[in-house]
């Protein structure tokens, strides 16, 4: 993988997309966390499509994508997540039903229920408002979506 010149600002929100994806803290990716991180991108990957993925960057075959792995990937795709930014303040536009450029409980439940490959619980869909919503009001507006769904990494 040929590195790429980023700077410190991209490094950095390289580094918080890393820690939100890490659930664990463990300091490495682990095939289960890369797979829950792609449905929150509305993608729905398999277990095996998703080693596929591991094994591609994974320098020293340990099984984890660890941050200098990450970072080299990320490096190289900066580009492409500003695109994939794009897509998804237009995903956020198409269910922001009533055009308040905030999604409702119920919006955020359709996205969800449309885009993830396994149905959430309660539970796991309240847990999922708490991360997104950032100001408390209940609601997520396009800053917030794109900050959880997209790490804010830019060109």
């Amino acid at each position: 993988m040929s590195a790429v010149t980023i700077s410190d600002e991209q490094l950095r929100q390289i580094k918080e997309s890393f820690q939100k994806i890490d659930v664990n803290g463990d300091g490495r990716l682990s095939v289960t966390e890369l797979m829950k991180a792609q449905q929150a991108l509305g993608l729905n990957p398999t277990r095996q499509e998703t080693r596929e993925m591991v094994k591609q960057v994974d320098e020293d075959s340990s099984g984890y994508i660890e941050f200098d792995e990450y970072v080299a990937l990320m490096s190289e795709r900066v580009g492409g997540l500003e695109y994939e930014k794009i897509q998804l303040e237009s995903a956020f536009r198409h269910f922001d039903k009533d055009h308040s450029g905030k999604l409702s409980r119920d919006e955020l439940r359709h996205f969800l229920t449309s885009n993830v490959g396994e149905p959430l619980t309660e539970e796991e869909f309240t847990d999922v408002i708490k991360d997104m919503d950032q100001d408390g009001d209940g609601m997520v507006d396009l800053t917030e979506f794109c900050d959880m769904l997209c790490h804010r990494i830019s060109t």
